[in-house]
């Protein structure tokens, strides 16, 4: 990161960090009267749920901690809620990682902010003294808080992440955070029962409404890491095949980065991107049944080495297609050396027949095998491999996704 970059996003840290205190010191002063047993049950509640939180795909986690910080905002006030919600600040994984001091300061700025102003919002239009808990104007009020909690704590993050990698905020706010909105309404909803309950039969109510989400929550978190450890053990067996062969050293990190490059400009969601991204840093795997001396053949290859070089999809999709989360586009792997024109392998399919991850994935692999050194040829240039792409539009390389493919290798390398 540049210098004027790493300037201003300290400077964008700090201005969180100070208008978050202030938000905050002004909720406690104005409505005052915070709840000593909400501070400590639903305290002890969302300090569970951060702490347990699951990893999104690029940044930030799931987690209900803000159903515990709504629902302690529609029991006992914005004071409470705020100070619930400061609680949840402190994710005991972090200060053991040493995450940067400046990342909880973001964080804390960012969520009294967020919870201040929903809070404040909330209070003035709530009707705390109406006849039914389930009255549709406070159901309405329920909801405001949500999402404007929502809209500015994930705006507030994109922020920091546009200004950290230089991406449109715009971009950064639909990729990582709208598929998130209806994850916002079950929240939502949580906090309704959870505060409807509480009121109808007491504190001990919140045994069977938060602890069994949270606990749905920690088996998720331990599946997401079950997940990680095999996938980060299968590309060690990557890595060491590609380090065998110093040709193709670093190209399933570099497919993968360009797959996700053209998933974001096809605006793929969250899910798919991260499918897509995986499946390239496999794609090649099937060549670990390849011999290395026909690999590192100087010279063109025979016919009998095309052949045996020609398993390497189907081989790849045999291991692929047994891991349970990759297996429902495991024919990405099978279909990467398909062409749109019928005259690829291994099955010779063609047009529509083909996914949209293989072929996000012949380009990818097509693009990199080019302008990389091979022992019986020079790597092409940037220039040169973009011309090779533009003449195979629609014979090799599906037309839409062969274009983005040169409008990622312009904007990188303009």
């Amino acid at each position: 990161m540049d210098k004027d970059r790493t300037l201003t996003l300290n400077i964008y840290v700090y201005f969180v960090f100070v208008i978050g205190l202030a938000v905050a010191g002004y909720v406690l002063y104005i409505y005052r009267d915070v709840s000593v047993i909400g501070v400590v049950l639903f305290g002890v509640l969302i300090f569970a749920a951060d702490n347990l939180s699951a990893p999104l795909p690029k940044t930030g986690s799931v987690s209900v901690n803000f159903g515990i910080s709504l629902a302690s905002l529609i029991l006992f006030g914005p004071p409470t809620a705020i100070v619930v919600t400061f609680i949840s600040i402190f994710n005991m994984r972090e200060f053991i990682r040493r995450v940067p001091y400046y990342k909880h300061l973001f964080n804390a700025g960012q969520y009294l902010i967020s919870m201040g102003v929903a809070s404040v919002v909330f209070e003035n239009i709530y009707t705390r003294d109406a006849s039914g808990f389930f009255n549709a104007a406070n159901i309405g009020c329920i909801l405001a808080a949500a999402y404007i909690f929502f809209f500015l704590n994930t705006i507030l993050t994109a922020a920091a992440i546009s200004i950290s990698e230089k991406i449109n905020l715009l971009n950064v706010w639909v990729f990582n955070y709208a598929w998130l909105i209806p994850f916002q309404l079950f929240l939502a909803a949580m906090a309704v029962a959870i505060s409807f309950l509480y009121n109808l039969y007491g504190p001990f109510t919140l045994l069977f409404t938060s602890l069994p989400l949270i606990i749905a929550q920690y088996t998720y978190l331990l599946r997401v890491k079950e997940r990680r450890a095999l996938l980060n053990s299968i590309l060690q067996i990557v890595k060491i095949m590609e380090a065998k062969d110093p040709y193709t050293a670093g190209h399933s990190v570099r497919v993968a980065e360009y797959s996700e490059k053209i998933a974001r400009k096809l605006k793929l969601n969250e899910y798919d991107t991260e499918l897509l991204v995986n499946l390239a840093n496999l794609h090649d795997i099937g060549k670990i049944q390849v011999d290395l001396s026909i690999l590192n053949k100087p010279g063109h290859f025979t016919k009998k080495d095309w052949d045996e070089v020609k398993k390497h999809p189907e081989v790849g999709y045999e291991i692929v297609k047994e891991i349970t989360f990759l297996k429902s586009e495991a024919d990405a792997i099978l279909h990467h050396h398909e062409r749109v024109d019928g005259k690829g392998y291994p099955k010779g399919i063609k047009g529509d027949k083909i996914s949209v991850f293989a072929k996000i994935l012949a380009v990818a692999d097509a693009y990199d095998a080019m302008t990389t050194d091979r022992p019986y040829r020079r790597a092409l240039t940037k220039k040169e491999a973009m011309e090779e792409i533009e003449r195979n539009l629609g014979m090799q390389f599906d037309a839409k996704i062969g274009e983005l493919m040169i409008e990622v290798i312009r904007e990188d390398y303009s």
